[in-house]
């Protein structure tokens, strides 16, 4: 004979313990944190891309880190020139000064004051006048992206007109908890492929 459970009596089969509750909001939890930070790069990014795209300035300077960024301004400068000394070798008076005075350069231009200059002259010199309308968008779908550490996160994203040029490339890292941009290594000529031929040369 089937007996069925009396009016009230509570189906502890069906029902979860305490622990097994706060376990799933543990796991539930940990899996959402989890997604707010992979999906918080790509936030930034989109930010940066809007506020370049509406020239707010104000709102493209929250997402730099100024110190940073200076620096590695200064370094590629300095490394176009070759003004860069080996370690072991002292800097002549002329690369020293040539040196100095670049680094004063970028100390003054590279600043929030001057961040719509600093635009301005960047995207015609990356977009030609010939893709008018090339939006962040278009240029994101071709970006390759990868975190390089748990708090360094790394787009290259090949511009129009630069194809024999290497990608810009823009890194990102957690400060403050938040994603702030810490260098921007800008295109340059890509070094030439030598090709090894097996075929006897006719000489």
């Amino acid at each position: 004979m089937i007996s069925l459970p009396q009016f009230g009596q509570p189906a502890r089969a069906a029902s979860l313990t305490p622990r097994q509750t706060a376990r799933g909001i543990c796991v539930a939890s940990a899996a959402a944190a989890l997604g707010v930070y992979l999906a918080s790069p790509f936030v930034t990014l989109w930010s940066v891309g809007s506020a370049l795209h509406t020239h707010d300035m104000a709102a493209l300077g929250q997402v730099i880190n100024w110190g940073a960024l200076d620096a590695s301004i200064k370094h590629q400068t300095l490394n176009g020139l070759h003004l860069i000394p080996a370690s072991d070798d002292l800097p002549e008076f002329g690369e020293s000064f040539a040196a100095t005075a670049v680094s004063n350069a970028v100390d003054t231009t590279v600043t929030q004051n001057n961040l719509g200059m600093l635009v301005d002259q960047a995207i015609p010199a990356a977009v030609p006048v010939s893709q008018p309308n090339i939006s962040f968008a278009s240029l994101a779908a071709h970006a390759s992206v990868r975190f390089a550490r748990l708090d360094q996160f790394v787009a290259e994203v090949p511009l129009p007109g630069h194809e024999r040029e290497t990608p810009l490339r823009i890194e990102m890292r957690i400060q403050g908890w938040r994603w702030k941009i810490t260098n921007v290594e800008f295109p340059t000529a890509r070094a030439p492929v030598l090709q090894a031929s097996a075929a006897p040369s006719n000489a």
